[in-house]
């Protein structure tokens, strides 16, 4: 077979872009023994257009025959990358190459046999066909084993069985008509050129399945990893989903917070204590009334439930350390209830700001306790401020009489009642009442106040503000 300046150089250059083209992508499994073998044919599919190329180029004279080992060598290295192991181990290759070496001094040295004899006989060339037949034959063979063994490169293995089933009946086929060949008739020229011009075609075919069936193995691999970690994950989880199920029904109350003091985790009987709340991403102080040290990774708290209810609950908490995290487990105990003890977590123990103040009022709305913020307030005007009733001191605080009583027939109604008072220093005060039970059936009332600058909107606040005013300016 003979080719043509065009059809090389097409070759040369589809090749190279194909090849430059795979080595541009990321990969991690570059050296695979299938994937050595696998460019090692393409650079072999390469070299005897190239040689021709450059003889025509330069016009040298020389049987060019012998580069049709190469082909050989690429036909043994494509059916050693299909089966992605060379047979024989790190022999095969010197093997493959002595094979070449041998078939290129063969054909070089085989002298034609002579015009007297009957017959053409055995030339070069023809003996290259037909070592080239038989070896993409094999080739052939291997890569429809195999095809029916890897489904998930069963497409391009497929591909590259029949195209090396149609290199080895073009290379029969050349070697047919070098063997009827009688002379170099134009036709007989014609028809090589067109037998080297479907090689190169055949060969450049080859080249593109096998890049595409290294992108089919990689995808595999990728695959096969992603199972794996998809299962070694599901059986993280699995375990994790035990351990969190038997936390879950440890007995005993406990949570799990990490090192902000931020709720993960809560088990059943903690669950039960909290009233079944939704704690997850809340911390302490969202989920207790007060919490109070008592000591190293110890503190009391008061818990509200959900009807109003109110216990002491004390919480031991204990360091624990994973993955390189802080995190601490609390366990949660109640405590018998005590107005000591819930003296000391709403008033004593507060750090009140200097506009605010705290306390603790009885059933009759007396004053049980005040934190410093409240005799801030009233010292000046009244020596007595720990005891009497709240409603009075809030009417020598402030001359808004409607408010007060709005305030006090809205707590009569409802849980909690807001207000806002003009004092008579000057500025303004808010008021906010909070009705608490106690485990005894007692009923307690939580007091906060504020003092507020004198731009804020009074309407907004207290509705009878407005009403006071106009009371006392038509009084004036």
């Amino acid at each position: 077979m003979s080719f043509d300046r065009a059809s090389i150089l097409f070759f040369v250059l589809a090749v190279l872009a194909l090849t430059a083209l795979e080595l541009v992508r990321d990969r991690a499994d570059r050296g695979s023994t299938g994937e050595r073998f696998g460019w090692l044919a393409v650079l072999a599919m390469l070299a005897h257009p190239l040689a021709w190329w450059l003889a025509d180029t330069n016009s040298l004279r020389g049987d060019l025959t012998p580069f049709l080992a190469l082909d050989l060598v690429a036909a043994g290295a494509i059916g050693t990358c299909v089966a992605n192991g060379a047979p024989g181990g790190k022999a095969f290759a010197p093997l493959l190459l002595v094979s070449a070496l041998a078939l290129s001094l063969g054909v070089q040295q085989l002298p034609a046999t002579s015009a007297a004899s009957s017959g053409p006989g055995i030339t070069g060339a023809l003996l290259a066909s037909v070592m080239l037949c038989a070896v993409f034959v094999g080739a052939a063979a291997e890569c429809a084993r195999h095809a029916r063994l890897d489904r998930a490169t069963r497409r391009p293995l497929f591909l590259l069985a029949l195209l090396c089933g149609a290199a080895a009946v073009l290379q029969l086929t050349a070697a047919l008509l070098v063997a009827t060949m009688q002379e170099s008739t134009a036709p007989a020229m014609q028809l090589l050129a067109a037998t080297g011009t479907l090689w190169l075609l055949l060969k450049l075919m080859l080249a593109s399945t096998l890049i595409r069936l290294f992108a089919a193995r990689r995808a595999r691999a990728q695959d096969s990893l992603s199972r794996a970690l998809v299962d070694k994950a599901n059986i993280a989880m699995h375990d994790l989903r035990v351990v969190a199920q038997a936390f879950y029904q440890m007995p005993g109350k406990a949570m799990v917070t990490d090192a902000g003091g931020r709720i993960l985790f809560a088990n059943a009987d903690a669950r039960r204590l909290l009233a079944y709340r939704e704690i997850a991403e809340q911390r302490l102080e969202d989920l207790f009334v007060a919490v109070q040290p008592t000591g190293h990774q110890q503190v009391r708290a008061l818990f509200e439930k959900p009807g109003r209810d109110v216990e002491l609950v004390q919480i031991r908490m204990t360091g624990v350390e994973c993955g390189g995290r802080s995190y601490h487990l609390l366990q949660l105990e109640p405590m018998p209830f005590d107005y000591a003890t819930l003296r000391s977590l709403m008033v004593d123990s507060r750090s009140d700001a200097p506009h605010e103040a705290t306390g603790l009022l009885d059933h009759h709305f007396a004053i049980a306790a005040m934190a410093d913020g409240w005799f801030r307030l009233l010292d000046p005007i009244d020596r007595y401020a720990a005891s009497g009733l709240f409603w009075d001191k809030l009417r020598l605080l402030s001359a808004s009489d409607s408010e007060i009583s709005y305030l006090e027939s809205s707590i009569a109604t409802a849980s909690d009642a807001q207000g806002w008072l003009q004092l008579r220093s000057g500025g303004g005060l808010a008021v906010r009442l909070h009705k608490l039970h106690t485990p005894d059936h007692k009923l307690l009332y939580r007091a906060e106040l504020a003092l507020v600058d004198d731009a804020v909107q009074t309407g907004a606040h207290a509705p009878c503000v407005a009403a006071d005013h106009a009371r006392a300016e038509r009084r004036s």
